[in-house]
């Protein structure tokens, strides 16, 4: 059963709330798996044990270039990086996805992403954009914004203002906020994303009721531990001084101009903390925008659709992306 209420600016909230459904049996085993392997004491470890093991993960990650005839595939360099175009065909569509994996700006993708971009390449029309930016384990966050905010004006210039929108999980999700905060800061910005979808978006905690609110959730979460939301600052920095504070904390931006936007979280994760922050961005910006919160659910659950919470979660995706 979902609940909806009305922000000031006029601005839908979607929320399930704790109790009004029960998880289905995959979503109970995923759970349970995360709890079973531990992945969640990586995040508690100090800085320099934390870069061995991203690393390690780093190794079996990364570029990657698709062999299947699924879909029509071309990889393009911005910035001196890869960014990997899925369509359905050679010919570009109308309208495009900017598409961001997650990974806390410190671990690269797999090809277990490719799936999900050409199902939302089929089901929405849209060609879909995958830059495989600069990680901030080498770079600064600003070196992946200027990556990232390429691709969005080359995108711009291909398909034209109102037929761009943004999508991503985890830190992506954070990307795919982002891209509205840096064009907002721009002196010359280009038309805003029609759309944004954030999946789990984070940020680094930037005020006490914030931290409070996630360091509540860390007791439910089983896949991200609070404590890595505080040493990947220090990541997203990389030695840089004047990094903006939107960079950092996304709810920190000016959304002013995006169509819509709209918050996927399980409401049993760290990162669903930031979401009153993120509403309030919305309605500083006057732009509408719906939350919508499962329970019991892991980490960017909505991004692996093969089991019924996920299915549901990811043709809501589908329906805001394609319209």
């Amino acid at each position: 059963m979902s609940r909806y209420t009305k922000g000031k600016a006029g601005c839908a909230s979607q929320h399930v709330n704790e109790g009004d459904e029960i998880m289905g049996i995959f979503a109970s085993i995923l759970r349970s798996a995360y709890k079973i392997s531990g992945a969640k004491k990586a995040f508690c470890l100090p800085e320099d044990e934390l870069k061995k093991v991203i690393e390690k993960q780093n190794r079996n990650r990364g570029v990657f270039t698709p062999t299947d005839h699924k879909a029509h595939y071309e990889t393009i360099t911005v910035n001196g990086f890869p960014c990997l175009i899925v369509r359905e065909n050679e010919k570009p569509s109308e309208r495009a996805i900017l598409y961001f994996f997650g990974g806390g700006m410190v671990m690269g993708p797999d090809k277990g992403d490719l799936p999900v971009m050409r199902k939302l390449c089929r089901e929405t029309g849209c060609d879909v954009w995958f830059p495989f930016y600069p990680l901030c384990t080498e770079h600064c966050i600003t070196d992946t914004y200027d990556m990232v905010y390429e691709c969005y004006r080359r995108m711009i210039g291909l398909y034209g203002g109102g037929n761009v929108s943004t999508c991503g999980f985890s830190s992506g999700g954070a990307l795919a906020l982002g891209i509205a905060a840096h064009n907002s800061a721009q002196k010359n910005p280009l038309p805003q994303p029609r759309h944004i979808v954030a999946v789990s978006p984070g940020e680094v905690p930037w005020n006490d009721a914030e931290k409070a609110r996630m360091q509540e959730l860390n007791k439910k979460d089983v896949a991200i531990d609070y404590a890595f939301m505080v040493t990947v600052e220090k990541f997203m920095r990389h030695g840089c001084g004047n990094v903006p504070d939107y960079m950092i904390s996304g709810s920190r931006g000016d959304f002013t101009g995006v169509g819509d936007i709209h918050f996927f979280y399980s409401s049993d994760e760290v990162l669903y903390g930031a979401l009153p922050d993120f509403e309030e961005a919305c309605k500083r910006a006057n732009v509408p925008y719906t939350a919508f919160a499962r329970p019991k659910m892991v980490h960017c659950y909505c991004m692996l659709p093969i089991f019924k919470e996920a299915k549901e979660d990811f043709a809501k995706i589908v329906d805001i992306l394609k319209k």
